[in-house]
């Protein structure tokens, strides 16, 4: 199953070890990681701009991005998040986030949304089967 990624969820990421991993798996297959252009060009700013704890983190987000995750190019639209659920409904996958309002927005629009809980990967709406992805 594909996921998107937003800024939120792999700055958590890198700040903590999570879990789950496997039961979400067996549910619903390996889980291949996306990160769109556009969060790529967040982490950067962030790098650049933020103070040095996030700075760190966003620079860590993007090395394992990098190194572990597949890119994708998204149509830019005038927020990040409107970018995201445009693609995850265009090509039918799964998004993981923390953020709580593009957490919902997805949820109102029928996507899988895979969030942290407790440091555990949870899925926020479970009744959205993988067959409907």
């Amino acid at each position: 199953m594909q996921v998107l990624c937003d800024t939120s969820f792999l700055m958590v990421l890198v700040s903590k070890p999570i879990k789950q991993v496997p039961k979400i798996e067996t549910e619903f297959g390996r889980l291949d990681f996306l990160v769109p252009d556009i969060v790529i060009g967040e982490l950067e700013k962030l790098e650049q701009k933020a103070g040095p704890k996030r700075s760190t983190l966003a620079k860590t987000a993007m090395e394992l991005t990098k190194a572990k995750f597949r890119q994708v190019k998204v149509k830019k639209a005038a927020h990040v998040d409107d970018s995201i659920v445009e693609y995850a409904l265009r090509n039918k996958c799964a998004v993981a986030t923390i953020d709580t309002n593009l957490r919902r927005r997805l949820i109102a629009s029928e996507v899988l949304v895979l969030t942290l809980s407790r440091d555990r990967l949870i899925v926020a709406n479970p009744k959205i089967k993988p067959e409907n992805l």
